[in-house]
């Protein structure tokens, strides 16, 4: 927690060192040094307030105190504080001394300025993970079915013998996790590594259960994409799922909605697709919104080509390249499932393969969708960026021909001088001034001829 703000502190740090040299470096008179004293306790006293302001805003006390950052701080303010104090500043009055305790000071207020880069992104990479408390919803299936928020000791219960439901987790921490395995019987690291360690949608045998990774994207009301990963623990008559992050998108699978294809699968097996359907109506939204994003594009003039124009292309080209990866590997996994080469637990062969093939057929689809867009996004960059290339080499052959045009009467006149008048060559001003621009009208024909003109 830094109250006046790291970026501040980081400024004062830097300040504070330079007046510090400052005295070593340069003379100065008692009057200036007196101010740049007054100036480093000032600074001083900032670091003082925003550590004790800190320490007494902490949550964890002892761990504040055993951070190495406010070690430094303590530093920072210790040692300039020392100086004053009657017993020891009689010690310092020594000139090798105080010399060595203003190096100290240098060197603890540099440490204290470079980390404030360190610390800022520490901070911010920090800010990013935290996404709240753990919570677990149920949804429960057949006629009627709602989506519930559940206690943590009623989840547990219900994965020590679980039913026809489907409990999601979002936000498991690393406690969590570990007691969640304990309960079912399933080593731990089975869900780190699927849930935290993976980065592309599969699906594998993990002993009475299933296990499937895929990515959930989806549209925020900013127009900013966010893909969620979600594992499912997949049994024969029961579903697990897991999150990194809150996400709505197991709204559109709840059991109300499930889609009449997969009344005749078991209630895990129906779910999984209702799931897998889901992910690929989002795709195709996405994909309507690329289109629409393309079109739009499409409209800039090619003259006007701006920064805003290429950042929003190049954002749109790597969503295409994370949407592309995500659906082949999601076609490649329903493939396999209805090739029977995986199969998720207590569901129907004939109708499971049915249903996952025509989900690899749609999936197949809207992958060649996204490879159409990709392509065209390109081919649209690279017409702009040839434009701008284009427009780029007119403006330089216009300054290669000023540049020829201005170096004949350079040379000339470096040549004969301002005057002619006291010179031994046998010209006039006139001749020279029609040799001049005879020279500079048959560069500007040859350069018409070349086309650099046009």
């Amino acid at each position: 927690m830094f109250l006046l703000g790291e970026a501040f502190l980081g400024f004062c740090a830097i300040i504070a060192t330079a007046l510090t040299l400052f005295p070593i470096l340069f003379d100065v008179s008692p009057t200036t040094g007196q101010a740049l004293e007054t100036c480093q306790w000032i600074i001083i006293g900032l670091f003082a307030a925003e550590y004790a302001l800190a320490l007494f805003f902490a949550t964890e006390r002892k761990a504040f105190l055993r951070n190495p950052w406010r070690l430094v701080d303590l530093a920072t303010i210790a040692i300039p504080i020392a100086t004053v104090i009657p017993s020891i500043s009689s010690t310092l009055r020594s000139s090798p001394i105080l010399r060595l305790v203003r190096l100290i000071r240098v060197v603890t207020m540099g440490v204290r300025a470079s980390g404030a880069v360190v610390r800022e992104g520490v901070r911010q990479s920090t800010a990013k993970t935290v996404t709240g408390p753990t919570q677990v919803r149920l949804l429960r299936g057949g006629k009627g079915a709602a989506k519930v928020d559940v206690s943590w000791q009623e989840f547990l219960h219900w994965v020590r013998a679980p039913g026809a439901e489907w409990y999601h987790v979002s936000n498991p921490s690393p406690t969590d996790l570990a007691q969640i395995a304990a309960t079912a019987g399933i080593p731990e690291s089975l869900l780190k590594t699927h849930l935290l360690g993976t980065g592309y949608p599969h699906i594998e045998t993990l002993g009475r259960y299933a296990g499937l990774f895929v990515w959930l994207p989806e549209q925020t009301a900013s127009g900013k994409i966010e893909r969620h990963g979600v594992f499912l623990l997949i049994g024969a008559d029961s579903l697990l799922s897991f999150s990194t992050q809150p996400t709505n998108l197991l709204a559109a699978s709840d059991g109300n909605a499930v889609d009449l294809a997969y009344a005749a699968l078991p209630f895990a097996g129906r779910m999984t697709c209702q799931l897998l359907r889901t992910v690929l109506a989002q795709s195709e939204k996405l994909s309507g919104y690329f289109e629409r994003e393309l079109h739009a594009l499409e409209e800039v003039p090619v003259r006007d080509s701006r920064e805003e124009f290429f950042e929003r292309t190049f954002r749109l080209k790597k969503e295409l390249a994370a949407a592309q990866s995500d659906l082949w590997r999601l076609k490649s996994l329903l493939g396999e499932l209805a090739d029977q080469r995986t199969k998720i637990p207590g569901t129907d062969e004939v109708h499971a393969t049915a249903e996952f093939r025509r989900l690899a057929s749609d999936a197949d689809f809207l992958y060649e969708t996204i490879i159409n867009i990709r392509e065209e996004v390109l081919s649209l960059i690279d017409l702009h960026l040839n434009i701008v290339s284009f427009d780029m080499n007119r403006v330089m052959r216009v300054l290669a021909v000023v540049s020829v045009l201005g170096l004949i009467p350079s040379v000339i006149g470096g040549l004969f001088g301002m005057n002619l008048a006291d010179n031994p060559w046998p010209f006039t001003l006139p001749q020279v001034a029609f040799s001049v621009c005879l020279g500079m009208i048959v560069a500007l024909y040859l350069f018409f001829i070349k086309g650099w003109l046009r």
